[in-house]
């Protein structure tokens, strides 16, 4: 276990969406950038309340057999090209509390909200209800 309120599982469930974002170099590295600031401000002023923190607009709870998973959206800037997190991409990831995991599981560009994002043959929306149907399909596939 390292030093973090939450540990990073890594970039497992979103290694798709880094090959079709590929003409942004730096996201990978942006993405656990982010984790470290978010990681940095959970530590620095919340400790005892972190979970009563802020992790970006919580989406939905998911309920496996014995894990409760917490998803949240959070902008994400881009260092390369240099893109505002307005402009940048957006990160769904998920945090298993009792487990203290952060799991990145969808990146996509701020330019493909409303768009379709196609996942075991379904084209869902990238908005609210779609998002909560793809987080759904990326689980269905470990």
């Amino acid at each position: 276990m390292s030093g973090e309120i939450l540990d990073y599982v890594g970039t497992d469930f979103i290694r798709s969406d880094l090959r079709r974002l590929k003409k942004w170099s730096s996201l990978e590295q942006d993405i656990y950038n982010n984790y470290r600031i978010l990681m940095g401000k959970l530590t620095d002023g919340l400790l005892p309340s972190v979970f009563t923190s802020p992790l970006g607009d919580f989406i939905t709870e998911v309920k496996t057999e014995s894990t409760i998973i917490h998803f949240y959206k959070i902008k994400v800037g881009i260092s390369s090209p240099k893109l505002s997190s307005n402009n940048g991409a957006r990160l769904i990831h998920g945090v298993i509390r009792e487990q203290r995991k952060f799991i990145p599981i969808l990146v996509y560009g701020a330019f493909e909200e409303g768009r379709y994002y196609l996942i075991n043959n379904k084209k869902l929306p990238l908005r609210k209800s779609g998002l909560i149907k793809i987080i759904d399909e990326k689980l269905k596939s470990i």
